[in-house]
């Protein structure tokens, strides 16, 4: 099966560093960015963009460098990624929960030239130094100001380093370019019907590909405005912010769905929450989304709740339900606009509506590879597609359907068993706040399923109440062989569920 959108996203032969600089000339008064009190325009921000990118040029940088970023959420860590590709370098955006060794190892697999951190991270950057003391250092606040204009660069130029989670291995730095990720935000803005109008709301870690393409890039292609938290905790800020500053656009992960969804409200402040709320679109992404958590957040807000699917490879979006029209619950949605969507088999045939096969992508927003990985890029690269490593179907009307990661495939008496299936009938339980199911090494050459499970509060759940309830739902042969209650799951920034950490645990 194969689906592509018919319609094509605009032709762009644009980079990134201009296009801050165009929306500066066409809309300088224009608020950008607002972080709290401050509200930094569209001028401004080219204006701090060019002075930091001449500072990082004056410490050595050159056309192809690579520069890391590291940085909790804040207006500095947005003018240094645009800085660093005005001044013709290559952004790492750094995930702030890493150790220093783990950033050591990113930083020496891709040659970073500079890495530009804040206050915060110095004990980091000290740490980092004795491993690497060839890679310059710099705290944000003292690049000296030497403005600049953005560097001639192609749109086909590498502008990001993103560093996958190294769930199967290293680490591996996708490299995206400038027309990957503007492709991208240009296909959002069609299919999520994006304006100038429009206020996002940005809480989400900014070293994020999913975050930064959908909260940065896209508001900054539509001209629109960001309004910057440095955090998702305290929640309530996030609250706040949603009313204070007339948000319409808000974007979160299903863990954050989920708090909404779970909270208690008295029936008259529904009422009110649906007179005053702004907001007219909410997205989810970056892990599945429950579609009970979907219908209670639209019932409860009277907002349209959509989900995507995407991969950093992707840059990162890939398909979304629309807007207006038919959302399918469970449903990723169809393809953007110039991205195709194949699913095949085992034997690399295309396969039919509504069989599971490997997902496969084409488009202007995949990745042109892995940065030094030649054999890793020609495993996933091959006549144009990207071979995702999600297992999905897709139906008549070209919805995608993610069933599972390929490499969460777990086989039982040779029989294919895929966790999110039995996942999403247990999440269903009244008393299951989470469950995640994986294949732990039994110490005898074989694997045994092992679903667990985080109660919800105050509830009492024991283990064949959940046997009982997968009867005559799923085949004997699904349902999990041991079944474990944990108080909390490892989580990444986004608030996956760690499953390699869960597969470690000693439990045989």
């Amino acid at each position: 099966m194969l689906y592509k959108d018919n319609k094509v996203a605009g032709e762009i032969n644009m980079t990134l560093g201009n296009l801050l600089s165009e929306q500066a000339r066409n809309i300088p008064e224009k608020v950008c960015i607002k972080f709290g009190d401050q509200k930094i325009t569209y001028a401004e921000m080219a204006d701090r963009v060019s002075n930091i990118a001449g500072g990082i040029i004056a410490l050595g940088l050159k056309h192809g460098d690579r520069a890391a970023i590291l940085m909790d959420n804040c207006p500095e860590y947005i003018i240094s990624y645009f800085a660093i590709l005005s001044a013709g370098g290559i952004a790492v955006p750094i995930n702030t929960f890493l150790t220093p060794g783990e950033i050591a190892f990113i930083l020496k697999d891709c040659g970073c030239k500079l890495l530009i951190f804040s206050g915060k991270f110095s004990s980091h950057a000290e740490d980092i130094n004795k491993r690497l003391p060839d890679v310059i250092q710099t705290d944000f606040q003292s690049i000296s100001h030497k403005k600049t204009d953005p560097l001639t660069v192609n749109d086909d130029d590498v502008a990001v380093l993103l560093y996958t989670s190294g769930t199967t291995g290293f680490p591996k730095g996708a490299m995206l370019t400038h027309r990957n990720l503007i492709s991208n935000a240009e296909a959002c803005k069609q299919v999520m019907q994006f304006s100038q109008k429009d206020r996002i709301l940005l809480f989400l870690p900014l070293f994020h590909s999913f975050s930064f393409t959908v909260c940065v890039i896209l508001p900054v292609y539509a001209g629109a405005q960001i309004v910057l938290l440095a955090s998702v905790r305290p929640f309530s800020l996030v609250i706040k912010s949603i009313f204070r500053d007339r948000i319409t656009f808000f974007v979160a992960v299903p863990t954050v769905y989920n708090i909404l969804a779970k909270k208690k409200v008295p029936f008259f402040l529904k009422l009110v929450l649906k007179l005053l709320i702004r907001i007219r679109a909410c997205v989810s992404g970056a892990a599945a989304l429950p579609e009970d958590t979907m219908h209670a957040i639209e019932e409860r807000f009277g907002v349209p709740l959509i989900e995507g699917y995407g991969l950093t490879e992707a840059s990162p979006v890939v398909a979304v339900n629309p807007l207006k029209g038919e959302r399918k619950p469970s449903s990723a949605g169809r393809p953007l606009p110039g991205v195709e969507a194949a699913v095949i088999g085992e034997d690399g045939r295309t396969l039919p509506v509504g069989e599971t096969g490997e997902l496969l992508v084409k488009g202007p927003n995949v990745m042109k590879g892995y940065w030094g990985r030649t054999e890793e890029t020609e495993a996933v690269l091959k006549n144009g597609w990207l071979y995702t490593g999600d297992m999905a179907r897709i139906d008549t009307d070209g919805y995608i359907y993610i069933v599972d990661r390929k490499k969460d495939l777990i086989i039982v008496d040779g029989m294919n068993v895929y966790p999110r299936e039995i996942e999403d009938h247990v999440i269903k339980h009244p008393s299951v706040e989470e469950c995640a199911m994986v294949g732990i090494a039994d110490g005898k050459g074989s694997e045994i399923t092992v679903l667990f499970i985080v109660r919800k509060e105050n509830a009492v759940l024991e283990e064949k109440e959940v046997r009982d309830s997968m009867k005559g739902h799923l085949a004997a042969y699904k349902i999990p062989r041991r079944i474990v209650f944990i108080e909390e799951f490892p989580k990444t920034a986004t608030g996956k569920i760690k499953k390699t950490e869960l597969r470690r645990m000693k439990l045989f």
